[in-house]
């Protein structure tokens, strides 16, 4: 809801501006935005088996949409997911101990369509589903010791909701919130597991219009 709450809040603010400059058939975008989602990871527990977790990651992306109708819009999008954590020892560790960091490298792509709503003379609201394919793994160090994950894969139903607003005759804002459900598999040596994953995200960036008529 906080997502959601965000996105509304950056369409109103800039949607003040003057001009006609609404999406109609024919008309593509391409947008470049930087955004949050969720990274699904395994790990071993000790026991012969992986367990899951998640962590929330960086995801620039870029995005291109086109407008089929007035009312109807065609998109794909792909990003690559990152996340970096660096602990360093405090006075209770033990003399000598290293500083550990983890990072996690991940790559995803969308396609989906949106109903697509004009709202006045500048700003568009777009909703709908898509279907994502998402894979990551994590590497973990601590002075000499490195280990490196085995990937994970999801597939999710990806539905978001988000809008785009003008700021000039072919470029803008544009932001959208997100929610996935999907299913996320990974195996490590000779372990599986298999998971139900949910999560929220959202992004935004600068839009580039082209074409139309």
């Amino acid at each position: 809801m906080k997502s959601l709450r965000i996105v509304f809040a950056v369409v109103a603010m800039l949607s003040v501006a003057s001009g006609a400059f609404a999406l109609g058939k024919g008309a593509s975008t391409f947008s470049i935005q930087i955004g949050t989602g969720a990274a699904d990871l395994v790990a071993p527990n000790g026991a012969g088996y992986i367990t899951s977790f998640s962590i929330t990651e960086l995801e620039p992306r870029v995005e291109f949409t086109h407008m089929m109708r007035d009312d109807y819009a065609f998109n794909l999008s792909a990003g690559i997911g990152t996340y970096s954590e660096t602990n360093k020892p405090g006075t209770d560790a033990a003399p000598g101990d290293p500083e550990q960091k983890t990072t996690v490298s991940a790559f995803f792509v969308r396609v989906g369509g949106d109903r697509v709503v004009n709202i006045g003379e500048r700003t568009t609201l777009y909703f709908g589903p898509g279907i994502e394919y998402w894979s990551g793994k994590y590497k973990y160090e601590a002075g000499t010791f490195s280990e490196e994950a085995e990937p994970t894969m999801r597939i999710s139903l990806a539905g978001r909701l988000g809008g785009t607003m003008m700021l000039g005759e072919s470029w803008g804002f544009t932001a959208n919130a997100s929610h996935r459900i999907g299913i996320a598999s990974a195996d490590w040596d000779g372990a599986k597991a298999n998971w139900t994953a949910s999560s929220t995200g959202a992004s935004g960036g600068l839009l580039f219009v082209f074409g139309g008529n």
